[in-house]
């Protein structure tokens, strides 16, 4: 427990830049280094996809992603919801031999859910012959299963250490990267390709493991209480697993039911899908152990205020992102992997209209449900949409191959938000909707003003690479003039401390 004990030492003096006022970390560079961990997350795969999908073709991405849909399953069990139970728990009891416990006694339950883990998925490779066609990409990507429970990336978010996180996670795939290129040459170094993604997120993995030492040692414990945490711990790993089912069951089955090739094609539409996904995510997940906070003590003020100011930022980045997705569909996949994969074009411009659900169930869920308690509803709400989703799979994917995978995809993250939104008994309560609407309709003028760029932009005839840094510079150029122009309070705020940070580089606000 060195941190806490030495929290006022000269050591810390950098870490405390990070703070505010009340010593806290700042919500606002934190959500700046996530932005950071995660835009890089987003800018290396635009290097790398585009490289391994017309080296590896088609087929060969199919499968790992099939298998890796797979694996996902796996993964799900042995994690048994406990990032979410930890990170909500954990930030009402992080400092001193309270904590220490309660970490051990959540790792030591981990340990045993992945032990169970892998021998249902050995099992499975014996006994189902789809598998076997699969069984080394999977015997590969299985060992992501322990490296992320030895991980306890949770710890990290707890201390809201986001610093360290983005840090390591941009040295590493700078290095994935490197690999990448170094071993990746043709269709059949597939599984050299999940070796290389194993690696990656295994050496995260072991410096997690290393790093969190620093806030608390963590043991093995023989106590039979350690099985007190898994029932709190398996509302979540069901919300959890109803969620995998309606986010992966598309891959699976259309993998099971069409075939590599349209599973292959769907891959892109949904590695496009989520860069965009992860980027919105960042800006609310930064603010979870916060919340969870403010709602355990009761500060229902700042709980709204935090709350109000995140849905505003997204929905004023969220709907001309899906918005610019939808119309420069063809011309990113195009660019990003090639003529071959251009009929996946429809499949990722209905996942554009899924953002706005699958962002909006995310802060729902996380945001307002996981703090306050109402995790029940959750599940609920998932069960429901998985059972939907694999439901219209079944119909669907026989005849709209990967395009129906995106629309059930569509309808799952709808259910979600819908379901936990009309449960809310007080929605205001929470958030200001009046000040989230305000922004709705800013977000929605420039939404419009996308589309008539857009429109101009393709009567140019310049070539796909061209129209789209074309779009890339008018669009967001013409969107900051609109708010600018309608004096946004968002806009006019972060422009402030953009140019405040710019004078004064070395302070942290």
């Amino acid at each position: 427990m060195e941190k806490e004990n030495s929290a006022g030492s000269t050591g810390n003096t950098g870490r405390d830049k990070r703070k505010g006022a009340s010593g806290e970390k700042s919500i606002g560079v934190n959500a700046i280094l996530n932005f950071i961990k995660v835009g890089c997350s987003i800018v290396f795969p635009l290097i790398t996809f585009p490289y391994t999908s017309r080296v590896l073709q088609v087929e060969s991405i199919g499968k790992v992603n099939y298998a890796n849909s797979i694996i996902t399953y796996f993964a799900l069990f042995a994690a048994l919801g406990i990032t979410t139970y930890g990170v909500r728990e954990g930030v009402r009891k992080k400092r001193g031999a309270q904590f220490e416990r309660f970490a051990s006694e959540i790792f030591t339950l981990n340990l045993l859910t992945t032990a169970v883990s892998y021998a249902v998925l050995f099992i499975m490779l014996l006994l189902v012959p789809k598998f076997r066609d699969y069984r080394a990409v999977i015997l590969i990507q299985s060992l992501t299963i322990f490296l992320t429970t030895l991980g306890v990336e949770w710890v990290n978010t707890v201390y809201e250490d986001y610093f360290y996180i983005a840090v390591r996670s941009i040295v590493i795939q700078i290095l994935s990267i490197a690999a990448l290129f170094l071993f990746i040459h043709r269709p059949e170094d597939y599984l050299k390709y999940a070796c290389i993604s194993v690696m990656s997120s295994g050496l995260m993995c072991v410096a997690n493991w290393i790093y969190c030492r620093r806030y608390v040692h963590i043991r093995v414990l023989s106590d039979p209480a350690v099985f007190r945490h898994l029932y709190p711990m398996f509302i979540f790993f069901a919300n959890n697993l109803a969620i995998t089912i309606y986010v992966s069951a598309d891959t699976t089955m259309l993998g099971w039911i069409a075939g590599d090739y349209y599973t292959g094609l769907y891959a892109v539409s949904v590695k496009i899908y989520q860069i965009i996904k992860r980027l919105m995510t960042a800006v609310y997940t930064v603010t979870i152990p916060r919340l969870s906070r403010f709602a355990g003590s009761g500060d229902w003020q700042n709980y709204r205020k935090l709350l109000t100011r995140i849905c505003c930022v997204l929905i004023l980045l969220l709907v001309p992102s899906m918005t610019g997705l939808a119309v420069y569909a063809k011309n990113i996949i195009f660019i990003i992997s090639g003529e071959r994969y251009l009929p996946a074009v429809r499949s990722l411009q209905i996942l554009a209209i899924a953002l706005l659900f699958a962002v909006g169930s995310g802060v729902v869920v996380n945001c307002i449900n996981t703090p306050n308690g109402f995790e029940k509803t959750s599940l609920s709400a998932t069960i429901v949409a998985a059972v939907v989703n694999v439901g219209l799979n079944i119909f669907l994917i026989p005849v709209l191959r990967q395009d129906g995978a995106a629309v059930t995809t569509v309808i799952a993250e709808a259910m979600v938000m819908i379901i936990c939104l009309v449960r809310l008994r007080d929605l205001d309560h929470y958030v200001d909707v009046h000040e989230v609407l305000v922004q709705a309709a800013f977000a929605a003028a420039g939404a419009a003003l996308i589309l008539g760029i857009s429109a101009g932009v393709g009567r140019t005839g310049l070539s796909p690479l061209h129209s789209l840094l074309l779009g890339l510079v008018l669009c967001p150029a013409a969107y900051a003039v609109l708010l600018a122009a309608g004096r946004n309070t968002y806009f006019l705020s972060a422009a402030q401390k953009l140019l405040r940070s710019g004078s004064t580089p070395n302070r942290f606000r």
